[in-house]
């Protein structure tokens, strides 16, 4: 079963509390469920929902999507790094985005049963790269989001602890560079000395203990909204 796209609308636009138009320009692009999309191809659905400010509707979808992480630029800003803080946001003519896999795959769950899941979309991630540890990693990510920093935040410390406690045998590293791979992480290297130790004004000693990854935000908004055991279904 797939829900009608209004009422696909009115999920997104709950969960992200993004106005109709916004929330319906994020349903029609996923909804094309390509891994990549142009600019060009962003403003024509804009001017499909709005002609006159279609261009300013587009550009907005752009700024939003890459926020809540559901898209991301291609372009970087610096060469040899994909991290999330690396991307330039152009929104003009041929400038192409990805959506992360773990997005597509949390769509897909939405799309059918009216509920945006992270483990869900975890588990089809690691279906689809074939990762036999799918039970424990799941169990390690529940871990690594609840203790997030500012829900946002968490230190390779969090990911060695976690995987610890549930009895990983795999290399820890190899499994952060899957968890980057699905886009349901990305480190936090854009950080400078004067910019880390202001951080470590709110976190002392977080950013001490090596290198810091950010959450996705669209993927384990439930949970950073203080949400967690929820999904968009209870507000039907």
């Amino acid at each position: 079963m797939v829900l009608p796209q209004p009422r696909l609308i009115h999920l997104v636009k709950h969960l992200f509390n993004e106005d109709d138009k916004i929330s319906r320009m994020i349903v029609e692009l996923l909804q094309a469920g390509k891994p990549r999309i142009n600019f060009d191809e962003i403003l024509s659905t804009a001017r499909s929902i709005e002609k006159e400010n279609a261009k300013n509707l587009a550009m907005e979808t752009c700024l939003v999507m890459e926020y809540w992480k559901l898209m991301l630029p291609v372009r970087t800003k610096h060469d040899g790094s994909i991290q999330w803080s690396n991307r330039l946001n152009r929104p003009e003519s041929r400038e192409e985005y990805e959506i992360p896999g773990c997005i597509t795959f949390a769509f897909e769950h939405l799309k059918s049963e009216g509920v945006w899941d992270w483990r869900s979309a975890v588990k089809d991630y690691l279906d689809k790269i074939k990762e036999s540890n799918q039970r424990i990693i799941i169990d390690i990510t529940e871990d690594i989001v609840r203790n997030a920093y500012l829900k946002r935040f968490v230190n390779k410390l969090i990911l060695q602890e976690a995987c610890g406690q549930h009895n990983y045998l795999g290399n820890v590293d190899t499994l952060i560079v899957e968890l980057k791979g699905g886009g349901i992480i990305s480190p936090c290297v854009e950080y400078s000395l004067f910019s880390r130790k202001s951080f470590e004004k709110l976190i002392k000693g977080f950013s001490k203990t090596g290198p810091f990854y950010e959450l996705n935000r669209a993927l384990f908004v439930l949970e950073l909204k203080g949400c967690e055991g929820e999904n968009s279904k209870s507000h039907a």
